[in-house]
């Protein structure tokens, strides 16, 4: 048997790795990953991106339109106006009229505030401490009721007997007493001549009322559906003043109190309280009532006396000093005489 032949053997180098392919997976991530790369590329050329505007400035522009032309006035559009080759000489004369014609006259500027403001004496009766709450009107004045009508600042100023009294509302409390008839009935006819020239001192935007009393209380009262209360100083109520003051004769017997309360009720700024009683003297316990519902009244007081004045504190001079007035003393028998 002739002998085999052995086919060569190949022996392999154990060193040697054989050779790599990448993995499946691995390629086609890369390939998806070049897909979605070119596809952003195309989507970005064909669809309109957010492309970056010029900054733009804002202003105000004068225009106006005249022959089917529109004229500008901004500096950047003058500028533009004057390169446009459709204007000639003549409309750049025209723009400058209509220019000129846009802009307002001397006449035409804004009116001047400060003019129209009232000066300082015409409000010379306002001030800061001016109390704006007692300004309004109260539940009294709106039901007609007794409670006064404040006006603006503290108003002007009367005089009674030389006591001057200052403020815009003013009430007098006037004795009618018989006592009053004496010396030929000269005090009582003086009291009149000057109660009459007191009120018509009053300005119309000040107030007053009248009470008379003897053992009873007669009030200035021309409005009967009305409750009695303080009355402007127009000339019509004062001549209605004027003829109640006359007509009123004196008689019967005194009584203070009910008077002057009833005039502090009116809350006033000023009563002149005229007597010529020495009896009834007023005692301390009554002046001190009435000090308690004094609101801030200033309250005068004229005394009527025989002869001069001996001095003294009587209660009318305690009356009027608790009540930051003035006390004077009128002797009667000086009096003039009563005109007949």
């Amino acid at each position: 048997m002739p002998p085999m032949e052995s086919e060569p053997l190949v022996l392999l180098n154990a060193a040697e790795p054989p050779p790599r392919r990448l993995p499946a997976w691995l390629l086609s991530g890369v390939v998806h990953a070049l897909l979605l790369f070119f596809l952003a590329i195309v989507i970005r050329e064909t669809t309109p991106g957010s492309v970056p505007e010029p900054e733009r400035s804002a202003g105000i522009v004068l225009t106006q339109t005249s022959h089917q032309q529109t004229r500008f006035f901004s500096e950047t559009d003058q500028q533009a106006s004057s390169e446009r080759s459709d204007l000639s000489p003549t409309d750049s004369v025209q723009d400058a009229a209509a220019t000129e014609t846009a802009l307002p006259s001397a006449d035409q500027l804004p009116v001047d505030f400060g003019q129209m403001l009232p000066d300082r004496d015409s409000i010379s009766g306002i001030g800061t401490a001016t109390d704006w709450a007692d300004m309004l009107p109260s539940a009294g004045q709106l039901t007609g009721g007794p409670a006064p009508s404040r006006s603006i600042g503290k108003g002007d100023s009367t005089y009674l007997f030389g006591i001057q009294g200052e403020g815009s509302l003013f009430v007098y409390v006037f004795d009618r007493s018989d006592s009053m008839n004496g010396y030929e009935g000269r005090p009582l006819a003086a009291a009149k001549a000057e109660l009459i020239n007191s009120i018509h001192m009053l300005s119309l935007t000040q107030q007053f009322q009248v009470i008379f009393y003897n053992h009873d209380v007669t009030i200035f009262h021309p409005n009967p559906g009305l409750s009695p209360r303080l009355m402007f100083a127009d000339e019509s109520t004062k001549d209605l003043a004027e003829r109640f003051i006359r007509s009123l004769p004196a008689t019967g017997g005194t009584q203070h109190i009910p008077a002057l309360r009833q005039a502090l009720l009116l809350a006033p700024d000023v009563i002149f309280f005229l007597t010529d009683a020495e009896d009834p003297q007023l005692t301390a316990r009554q002046l001190e009532d009435l000090r308690r519902i004094n609101r801030g009244t200033v309250i005068h007081a004229i005394e009527f006396g025989t002869g001069p004045f001996i001095g003294g504190d009587n209660f009318l001079m305690r009356l009027a000093r608790q009540n930051s007035g003035r006390h004077t003393y009128i002797d009667v028998t000086r009096l003039p005489a009563r005109p007949h």
